[in-house]
């Protein structure tokens, strides 16, 4: 699109919340994340919403407080330099922490009783406490506050395959995977024998740092590095952290040269449980897994308990030292810890974070986990993150500064066989270590304890099975209802002997589960006729012990979250690569989750270690690239082939772009790239401002003013993508070349199918160490609307092959969203591109005055509750019919006293929010859409001497059926347009009266389609 994205929908404070339950965050209420940059002192009464400052509706909770002045980590006088880390012991970051103490103080001494219970410093500056409603409120409009946020909670992301309780490891013939070698580290010229000592030395002089559930330092995997240790001085110098072995005193953790430190942050979790220990020590064994599988040691004999597998497992960085910020609890991750851990972790000196925690995918881009990571990134940190378990387009963690990782499989399988009575076998995925002789198969659905629903049996929920139908006998389960795992130890309990467990739906995949009793886990179609064989009298079943086997390799996880990235509506291509995380064995905590000292999980918290750990190797090798080159390193030698020299697939189709960004990691030609793609925080910042998430700025001004006007898709990530192309659209980028000598590079592309591609230009001369520039333009000819094409741009020297995925979505309009008139009598003109040739319709609804409804407040309100409204506050309640063409409702500063603020609140019949925030002035509306909503009305200020007002909610509500109370004529009613090319509506209107507002809505049409709308708002 064109710059700054002219109608794109401002996304500050969208995110739907509950206001009257309370969330699962310790009974918090509004559980916003979004910075919400405090409101100026001398904001004008009026200030429109769209260039307004936000204001939240405050309530008591836990808040995270950005201040002024920029954290140590940017701070021009304390920055690390290029290829640095931060090092927090010179005098003039001391001098200047001090600083930010003396500006933090002046602020708590503003509002009377704050007290912190964090302070960031080091990629925010800020605190975070606990505030009632009138402090957040009071903070928000403090000299010296930027943003006022709420804590909110992200998760692990990862599915545990280990039983639920200890059960009786068997040791079988399945050997974990090596996905070490599945990704090539140790072969002939692999990334190991890079590295001087080879795999023994790998990630030597390198810090990881772990933001999870904790550490179980004893873990065998984690065991203390051989000494002397020929890295000591590099990390001595680097390392300025410690080890908090916690308070909890049957819990305490015990560092080593291995884990060299150890932290906890538990002040977000208001309600601890008993397994909320007080100590680094990993309650839940899934921050143990993530460490190792990055960074655990070579040859540790594992066995994964319940299942046949034994063998040996390696971390890929072995020789890297590893902290562990503990963030996660029974709760999940609230923001004030990951803000936390942040903070320490860079101040502590580590060189990759692995972050396997995600949230919902519509979080915007500028909160305050997120801009966390943007300070540490620009100050040479690497971030691998997870992208999410929630499959197509729920994708997380999509910000340009960090590296979101999905999941895929390797090349070991573990397969189990059932032999039914009539001979019939089936194939299914099984690491059952034993077998289980020919046995009665029983259908759960058809052995349902008395009065419990057959669904519920069918499931093998808690309690629902019969045991006197199931004793002795192998059962057939459902998938879905409880977790896979409860499954098994549901049969076990009832007495069975063996479980077939099946997916209900074509799209599951099968899942290796270490469970309580041998199992296999078969498609749908395999159980529907599993299940009808069992219907019939008679029927048995014979499981077999699982065995391993070599698989086609990477396929995508099922569940691996994929795009398009909502924040940037598909304009930045998210995730940005995939890599092992399937059926992954690793060390865990030897209690809660996990029986023993190792376990299998998956999830993109399995996949985002890989690449941490193939982080830590290039940051060895390669000390001077920074996070972004590195990024990049992995993304443009990545393939999109699998073992078969096929393309990777998903759910039996061809995966694409959206699922596995650049494709899947080749970490042996990672080494030479050729080119890179770096990006700065410069241009980071540009990219917030284009997709209209603003980050917040040391003085509180507008970060986009001096920012360069940018497309989002034109920021400089190692893959392109546009997601709202119309017609056509040229996308720049820039590479440096890394290889210490000068290349000739062939620039190719190949254009999505629907597209035209040309790139300029065809050669590129990079000198080394300096950086080129190229062109993309893309062009629809047939392509769908609304679906996604790839391609691909290619840049080949005589050793390189630089390799960037296209993506690409054809939008066949643009128009503002919005349009402005004024006079009783008048016009205005409309521009439109069509990325299409035809004819283009247009017709106008309205203008409507609508209704109006009144009433008199008194006094203010300095935070809202919708349970204990005031006098200052009031509730109208309206209802949106069907085939409405535009809802609102809004309030007009023309109406209500210069210098006032009236803020306007919309709930729906669940209680939650759908306004935007609030702003500054008295100048608001709400869009809604069909249903009911209780409106209303607060009065936030009054002018000096003011003790109440008369106030004025306008509503319009406009229907193909509404008529018009004034109707306003567009001209030309029909035009023929031409894909690319500009054209021009006009809308006119006579005699409105004075004093009101009017609204109505133009529609463009492509033949009987609805293609856009623009909203008009008339003021005579």
């Amino acid at each position: 699109m064109s710059q700054q994205h002219p109608g794109r929908r401002r996304r500050v404070g969208r995110r739907t919340v509950s206001l009257l339950a309370p969330a699962l965050a310790g009974g918090l209420v509004l559980s916003y994340g979004t910075p919400v940059q405090a409101a100026p002192q001398d904001a004008p009464a009026g200030t429109s919403q769209q260039a307004a400052t936000s204001r939240p509706a405050f309530t008591d909770g836990l808040y995270v407080v950005q201040l002024a002045d920029e954290p140590v980590a940017t701070e021009s006088s304390t920055a690390p330099g290029p290829g640095e880390r931060l090092d927090t012991a010179t005098g003039a970051v001391r001098e200047y922490v001090r600083h930010l103490k003396r500006e933090r103080e002046k602020v708590l001494d503003a509002v009377r009783g704050v007290k912190p219970l964090y302070t960031y410093q080091y990629v925010l500056n800020g605190f975070s406490a606990d505030l009632t409603a009138g402090q957040a409120t009071a903070l928000s409009r403090t000299p010296g506050v930027l943003s006022v946020a709420k804590n909110m909670v992200s998760h692990p992301t990862a599915t545990p395959a280990a039983a639920p309780a200890a059960g009786t490891a068997a040791v079988g013939a399945l050997a974990p995977a090596d996905t070490a070698k599945f990704l090539g580290l140790e072969e002939k010229g692999g990334l190991y024998s890079k590295i001087r000592g080879g795999q023994k030395r790998a990630g030597e002089g390198t810090i990881l740092g772990v933001i999870d559930t904790g550490i179980a330092t004893g873990n065998p995997s984690l065991k203390p590095l051989s000494e002397p240790r020929p890295d000591a001085s590099v990390i001595a110098k680097k390392w300025k952290g410690a080890c908090d072995r916690g308070v909890d005193l049957a819990h305490l953790v015990t560092c080593n040269n291995k884990v060299i430190g150890a932290q906890y942050f538990n002040k977000g979790l208001a309600k601890p449980t008993e397994d909320d220990w007080a100590s680094p020590m990993d309650a839940e064994g899934h921050g143990t897994h993530t460490a190792t599988t990055a960074a655990g040691a070579a040859g540790v004999k594992a066995t994964v308990p319940d299942s046949g597998i034994s063998g040996t497992i390696r971390g890929l960085a072995p020789a890297a030292r590893v902290a562990a910020y503990k963030v996660c609890w029974t709760e999940g991750c609230f923001t004030s810890d990951i803000v936390a851990a942040f903070d320490k972790a860079v101040a502590d000196g580590v060189d990759v974070i692995n972050y396997s925690v995600g949230g919902p995918n519509d979080e915007p881009a500028n909160r305050p986990e997120y801009m966390a990571m943007f300070n540490a990134a620009k100050a040479g940190v690497f971030i691998s993150a997870s992208s999410g378990n929630s499959g197509p387009g729920t994708g997380s963690n999509g910000v340009p500064w960090v590296t979101t990782v999905a999941a895929s499989t390797h090349d070991t399988g573990y397969r189990g066989t059932l032999t039914l009575g009539d001979g019939k076998t089936y194939d299914g995925v099984s690491i059952a270590a034993q077998g289980v002789p020919s046995a009665p198969l029983v259908d759960g659905a058809k052995a349902a304890r008395s009065g419990v629903d057959a669904t519920l049996a069918g499931q093998c929920q808690p309690d629902a099975l019969d045991p006197a139908a199931v004793k002795g006998a192998v059962v057939i389960c459902a998938r879905g209802g409880n977790a896979r795992l409860d499954k098994s130890a549901q049969v076990k309990a009832a007495g069975g002997v063996g479980m077939v467990l099946y997916n209900v739906s074509a799209a599951d995949e099968e899942v290796a589960d270490a469970h309580t009793v041998p199992s296999v886990h078969v498609p749908q179609a395999a159980g529907a006729e599993i299940k009808a064989y069992a219907a019939g009298s008679g029927a048995t079943a014979t499981l077999a012990a699982a065995t391993t086997v070599k698989q086609r390799a990477p396929q995508m996880a099922g569940f691996s979250s994929s795009g398009p990235d909502l924040n940037s509506t598909g304009d930045l291509l998210k995730p940005d690569i995939t890599a092992p995380g399937v059926d992954i064995v690793a060390g865990t905590a030897a209690h809660g989750t996990f029986p023993g000292e190792q376990g299998m999980m998956s999830g993109t918290s399995m996949s985002a270690p890989h690449v941490s750990g193939l982080a830590l190797l290039l940051r060895q090798l390669h000390p001077d690239w920074s996070p972004m080159e590195v990024k990049s390193a992995l993304m443009t030698t990545a393939t999109t082939k699998d073992n078969a020299g096929k393309p990777i697939q998903r759910s039996g189709k061809a995966a694409t772009p959206l699922d596995y960004g650049a494709g899947h990691v080749v970490p042996n030609t990672a080494y030479d790239p050729g080119l890179v793609y770096d990006s700065t925080s410069a241009e980071w910042t540009s990219y917030l401002c284009a997709i209209g998430q603003p980050p917040l700025t040391a003085d509180g001004g507008d970060a986009c003013a001096t920012a360069r006007k940018t497309d989002p898709s034109d920021l400089n990530n190692p893959t392109i993508a546009v997601g709202d192309l119309v017609a056509g659209q040229t996308v720049t980028r820039r590479v440096t070349n890394v290889t210490g000598t000068a290349g000739v590079y062939t620039a190719a592309v190949k254009a999505p199918a629907g597209y035209k591609a040309t790139i300029s230009p065809k050669t590129l001369k990079v000198p080394a160490g300096k950086s080129a520039t190229y062109k993309v333009t893309f062009t629809r000819t047939t392509a769908a609307f609304d679906s996604w094409a790839f391609g691909a741009v290619t840049l080949t020297d005589q050793r390189h092959t630089v390799h960037s995925a296209v993506a690409l979505r054809a939008a066949p309009l643009r128009v503002a969203a919005e349009a402005t008139g004024k006079g009783r009598t008048g016009s205005t003109a409309l521009s439109a591109k069509a990325g299409f040739n035809g004819s283009l319709t247009t017709k106008v609804y309205g203008l409507y005055a609508g209704t109006t409804t009144t009433g008199t407040l008194t006094g203010t309100a300095a935070s809202f509750n919708p349970s204990k409204l005031t006098s200052a506050s009031v509730k109208t309640e309206v209802t949106v019919p069907e085939n409405t063409s535009l809802a609102r409702v809004g309030l007009l500063p023309s109406d209500h006293l210069k210098g006032s603020d009236l803020d306007l609140w919309v709930l729906d019949e669940d209680g939650e929010l759908v306004s935007a925030l609030p702003v500054s002035g008295s100048a608001e509306h709400v869009d809604l859409g069909p249903g009911t909503y209780q409106v209303y009305v607060s009065q936030f200020a009054l002018p000096q001497g003011a003790t109440s007002q008369k106030y004025t909610l306008h509503t319009w509500l406009i229907g193909p059926d509404t008529k018009a109370d004034r109707q306003a004529t567009v001209t030309p009613a029909k035009q023929s347009v031409t894909s690319g090319a500009g054209s021009k509506v006009k809308v006119s209107w006579r005699d409105l009266k004075a004093g009101g507002t009017y609204v109505g809505v133009v529609h463009y049409g492509r033949g009987t389609e609805t293609v856009g709308a623009t909203t008009l708002t008339v003021t005579p």
